[in-house]
């Protein structure tokens, strides 16, 4: 049984006619004919009286009749809803800490606006973190930073910021730098091993040939910024990050030749994935964020 001969039958016992119910369903009378004689064969009952100009319900008929009512109702409805279904969903969003401290807020504002009805839950952790549970499926898609292995996952790169050594006016005063060894023998404020940012910086040391030690160490960045501007040392942070301390002098960038760090930050998930309409509004958003 299908809902496509359910519907045949409905129609040809409303208007009481085969051939206007073929009429109605832009289909030829004799498929119509055909449709419900297979209904009749299948049920192991007639459920019309032929007449030469009309056709009229059996017993059995209108039983079925009133039973598949019901059933066609509820399917419309489900049909009508099915639009929505997908809004009502939830998304699982993974970020870095640095682009959740930055521009992920913003865009999850636009993905709402859009998606008002889609639950939206967001977890913030380092990059490896993020990235193992993007692979465990816990997490549907993920902004992530740095250098990425994509066997598994589809990467699109989305944005690169710039990370810079930033210290105190005072620091700074009592111990110029001037070049890559004077600013690795610091005391450096760093992220912890495994992070984004600390692989950036520990590959720009070792492309000079220099290993280095930090003082401190932190998971988050705005510890390490707040240590900076109080003088204990030399922090490595996204450029936007001290935008603020610079331009209230609580922080100068330090300048080093030959030392650039830039990162860049994916949008990741896992091949194979179905993205549904917010995931692909989320990329789209995340290539527009300036």
């Amino acid at each position: 049984m299908d809902i496509r001969r359910f519907r045949i039958f409905q129609k040809a016992a409303e208007l009481k006619s085969f051939t206007k119910a073929a009429n109605e369903l832009y289909m030829t009378q004799p498929a119509v004919s055909k449709a419900i004689m297979e209904l009749e064969e299948e049920l192991g009952t007639p459920l019309f009286e032929r007449f030469p100009k009309k056709v009229v319900l059996t017993p059995e008929g209108t039983v079925f009749l009133e039973r598949i009512n019901g059933l066609l109702t509820h399917y419309d409805d489900v049909i009508t809803q099915a639009a929505t279904i997908k809004e009502a969903s939830c998304l699982r969003i993974g970020s870095g800490i640095t682009v959740g401290n930055d521009a992920l807020p913003a865009m999850i504002e636009k993905l709402n606006k859009r998606f008002p009805d889609m639950q939206i839950q967001v977890e913030i952790a380092s990059s490896a973190q993020i990235m193992e549970k993007v692979r465990q499926q816990k997490l549907d898609i993920a902004f992530v930073e740095g250098v990425i292995a994509q066997e598994d996952v589809i990467c699109i790169p989305v944005s690169t910021y710039h990370i810079l050594p930033v210290a105190s006016p005072a620091f700074l005063k009592e111990h110029p730098i001037q070049n890559v060894q004077q600013l690795s023998l610091q005391p450096l404020l760093l992220r912890e091993e495994g992070s984004a940012i600390r692989s950036v910086v520990d590959s720009a040391f070792l492309l000079h040939d220099t290993h280095v030690t930090p003082c401190w160490t932190s998971t988050n960045s705005t510890v390490l910024l707040k240590a900076a501007v109080e003088g204990f040392g030399v922090a490595f942070l996204p450029e936007k990050m001290i935008y603020k301390k610079q331009k209230q002098k609580r922080l100068e960038t330090v300048i080093v030749d030959d030392f650039v760090l830039e990162n860049v930050n994916h949008i990741v998930y896992l091949k194979h994935k179905h993205l549904n309409d917010a995931m692909y509004s989320l990329i789209e958003i995340a290539k527009s964020y300036k």
